[in-house]
């Protein structure tokens, strides 16, 4: 019995992208130097806050301050705009690629699994799935290590200050993450269920456009349309009820996680007031704490993003490249 072995979407891609590997990598250095300057602005601010509350009174060194956040910020833009435009020469290149690959291997496909097939599902593989993999060579590849780096740093400095307050600023982090994976338990299916009504539509749309003059001239134009339109419109009905059935647990996600200040201010307040807590370190993890939640966001979007690719890999993956071993 033979059992196929499956590789990691990650690996994947990596393989796909080997003769660009430079580029990419290149990309996440770059990307990684960007969030290094997207963390200057916090550290400029909670420094001017502490230099308020000591009663710094010489303006120039606000004004130094402020000029160090601008630079971060130009620098986070000027590296993060390199990182995109390199990351995406690679990608078009790697997509190239993969189309030239899928079309020299359908020259070596049996004329009768290529009759048997329809042709939109080939165009479907070819045009759809093959487009759907820029986002992730062109933006996750980079930005997730780089946005990995983000929510590690501000969760050291927090613990650095007062392991109390960083702990209190996970808090929303947990629960959100505890929604969102009660309304993904039903992912996978939902996904192989939108793959199948795409494919079914991208079906009935070749098969209609191909097929047209002979349509017209047996008078079944009424007939015809009404299989492309019933596909249409299933594949649109499909991701509206998917979303629908998300909504609830989506708006309640993207409500906690920002809510960070709820455990923070509170307990923070009273820290102070016993205290066992300076003003200004708390301040400072009051900002840091603002600046986690956004890093935690954007870290999980990415994640769910390759497990879409995952999905998207396996089935652009030829069969006979696929690795199987025997018991």
């Amino acid at each position: 019995m033979k059992e196929e072995k499956k590789e990691s979407p990650i690996g994947v891609l990596w393989g796909w992208s080997k003769p660009y590997h430079g580029k990419f990598i290149g990309s996440v250095i770059l990307a990684v130097l960007g969030v290094a300057c997207q963390m200057v602005p916090y550290f400029c601010v909670a420094h001017i806050v502490t230099m308020m509350l000591s009663g710094e009174q010489n303006f120039s060194r606000y004004v130094t301050a402020g000029i160090i956040a601008l630079c971060g910020y130009f620098g986070k833009v000027l590296f993060s705009c390199l990182s995109t435009t390199i990351s995406h020469t690679a990608t078009y290149y790697t997509l190239r690629d993969l189309r030239e690959n899928i079309t020299a291997k359908l020259a070596r496909v049996p004329m009768g699994t290529i009759l048997d097939t329809p042709s939109g599902q080939y165009k479907t593989t070819i045009v759809d799935r093959v487009e759907g993999m820029e986002s992730t060579f062109a933006h996750l590849i980079p930005e997730m290590t780089a946005n990995v780096l983000v929510p590690l740093v501000i969760a050291v400095y927090l613990f650095l200050l007062d392991w109390r307050m960083a702990l209190l600023s996970l808090v929303t982090l947990v629960v959100g993450l505890a929604v969102m994976s009660a309304g993904m338990k039903n992912y996978p299916v939902k996904w192989e269920g939108a793959v199948k009504a795409g494919k079914q539509m991208a079906n009935a749309i070749v098969e209609y456009i191909g097929g047209i003059e002979v349509v017209k001239a047996f008078s079944q134009s009424a007939g015809s349309y009404k299989k492309y339109s019933d596909a249409v419109n299933y594949n649109a009905n499909y991701y509206v009820d998917w979303m629908r059935e998300n909504q609830k647990t989506m708006s309640a996600y993207n409500a906690i996680l920002p809510s960070v200040l709820i455990c923070v201010l509170p307990c923070g307040f009273a820290f102070w007031l016993s205290g066992s807590l300076e003003l200004s370190t708390f301040l400072s993890i009051v900002i840091f704490s603002l600046g986690a939640d956004w890093a935690d966001y954007c870290g999980l979007y990415l994640y769910g993003r390759f497990g879409c690719t995952g999905d998207k890999c396996g089935r652009n993956q030829p069969a006979s490249e696929r690795r199987r071993t025997e018991p």
